[in-house]
C-alpha cells in the first residue's frame, strides 16, 4: 500500500507565514540597498515593527520599501531638513535652533516612514497623509542577498574600447 501525499488546503486561519523575495527599484534607500538589490523579507507577525526596521508597504497601491523613523506616540520633527524622533536626531547630525520646524505626533496604529535617500524620497515627510497603517505593511526586510543582481533577460557585456584593445 503506497501513501499519496497530500497538499494541505490554504484557508484564512491556517495560513503559513512565508518569507519573499523583493527587489529594489529606485534610489530611495541608497546606499543601504540599491536599484535591482534582491531582499529577502518575512512576515512582521505579533512582534510589529519597531523603530529602525525596513518595511515593505502599500502606498496608493504602490509597493514601497522605506525605513520606519516613528512608530505610534513618537513625535517626529523635520527641522532644516533633518529628522529627530522624540528629541533624538536620526542621523546622528545636531538639529538647528531657530529653522523652520513641522511636527508630526504618529497615531495609534501607524508608522512613519522615510528613504535613507533623502534628496530622492517619495515619504512621509512629503505625503499630504503622512502615516503608513498597520494594515499596509506586508512585510520587514531582513536582509540584502549578496552578488549582483540582474533581470533574466539582462546579460552584461564587455565595454566597446575594452574589445578593441584586446588583440
Amino acid at each position: 500500500m503506497s501513501a499519496t501525499p497530500t497538499r494541505p488546503t490554504r484557508t484564512s486561519t491556517s495560513r503559513l507565514p512565508a518569507n519573499r523575495l523583493v527587489r529594489v527599484a529606485g534610489e530611495s534607500m541608497a546606499p543601504t540597498f540599491r536599484p535591482n538589490d534582491l531582499l529577502c523579507t518575512t512576515p512582521f507577525g505579533r512582534a510589529g515593527v519597531r523603530r529602525g526596521d525596513v518595511v515593505v508597504f502599500d502606498h496608493g497601491g504602490l509597493r514601497m520599501i522605506k525605513r520606519v523613523v516613528g512608530v505610534a506616540g513618537d513625535v517626529v520633527e523635520l527641522e532644516a531638513g533633518r529628522l529627530s524622533v522624540n528629541g533624538q536626531s536620526v542621523d546622528g547630525r545636531p538639529l538647528l535652533p531657530g529653522a523652520y520646524t513641522r511636527t508630526w505626533l504618529v497615531p495609534p496604529a501607524s508608522y512613519f516612514v522615510a528613504g535613507d535617500n533623502a534628496a530622492v524620497s517619495d515619504d512621509s515627510r512629503v505625503w499630504s497623509d503622512p502615516f503608513v497603517p498597520v494594515e499596509m505593511v506586508e512585510a520587514v526586510v531582513t536582509r540584502r542577498l549578496p552578488g549582483q543582481w540582474h533581470p533574466w533577460w539582462f546579460t552584461p557585456r564587455r565595454p566597446a574600447a575594452a574589445a578593441a584593445r584586446v588583440a
